[in-house]
């Protein structure tokens, strides 16, 4: 029994190691299917889908209330690519996406917006707005966030230009406007505080801003980028190639890769 013990011992931390190994993998793959469909999306739509649809108000020119956010994600539209056609008919974007026709939309587990090594077994929210909507493990990215890197007071976007990334508030971006390259752009990425309230796919609050100081798999301002791989964690770029980051990567680096236009 104690020779048994000792190989199952010595055995163990290989077989876990081969099982992250294959998780990770699957994640990956995952990541090059959504890489896939924004592709499809900019080939069908001209530009990459809209990170969020009604994250931002806009008080009409009549005077009028502003109309209600939305938050729509850009999940909800790569569901055409994703094969989940039904899905994408279901869902109203005249409504919000947390109403309840789309919130049932929202309730459906898509695999390719889950990674497999992720500890918690939660798969749905139980937050008062989002209840019963299914999580996202992965964000849009947003672009780079910090101290001089705000955008201009009543903008669209909450960054300036150079800090932007490529999935942005109401606006969709064309290949043509990632002029720091296609393959050096990251698009998604494995967010670090995943399964959490509010993190959901149909939400379009489910981009990520890295905090200019933090680097992968740190805790910063916000949602941040990382994952519960060792040393790293995936990102999707703009050609759709996946590949992962180190976290000692150096942070000028890790900056570069996040905006679509910052000219580094």
């Amino acid at each position: 029994m104690a020779i048994i013990g000792t190989l199952v011992a010595l055995v163990m931390p290989a077989v876990q190691a081969a099982r992250e190994s294959a998780r990770r993998a699957e994640c990956q793959n995952n990541l090059r299917q959504l890489g896939l469909a924004i592709n499809l999306h900019a080939d069908r739509a001209g530009a990459y889908p809209v990170g969020c649809i009604g994250c931002r108000s806009k008080p009409p020119a009549d005077g009028a209330p502003p109309a209600p956010l939305r938050f729509i994600s850009w999940n909800v539209q790569l569901l055409p690519p994703l094969e989940q056609r039904e899905l994408h008919a279901a869902f109203d974007f005249a409504q919000a996406a947390y109403a309840p026709p789309n919130k049932a939309v929202g309730a459906e587990i898509i695999a390719e917006f889950l990674c497999p090594s992720t500890p918690s077994p939660e798969l749905v929210s139980t937050d008062f707005t989002w209840r019963g909507a299914a999580f996202t493990d992965y964000g849009g990215v947003y672009g780079v966030e910090g101290i001089g890197r705000s955008g201009e007071p009543g903008a669209t976007q909450t960054l300036n230009d150079a800090s932007l990334g490529v999935l942005l508030y109401e606006d969709p971006v064309a290949r043509h406007e990632v002029t720091d390259g296609l393959s050096k752009t990251a698009a998604i990425a494995e967010l670090v505080d995943r399964r959490k309230d509010g993190i959901v796919w149909i939400n379009g609050h489910n981009l990520v801003a890295q905090d200019q100081s933090t680097p992968i798999n740190a805790v910063g301002l916000d949602d941040e980028i990382g994952s519960p791989h060792p040393g790293g964690a995936s990102l999707a770029f703009c050609d759709g190639h996946v590949r992962f980051i180190a976290e000692s990567i150096d942070q000028a680096v890790l900056i570069a890769l996040l905006t679509k236009a910052g000219g580094e």
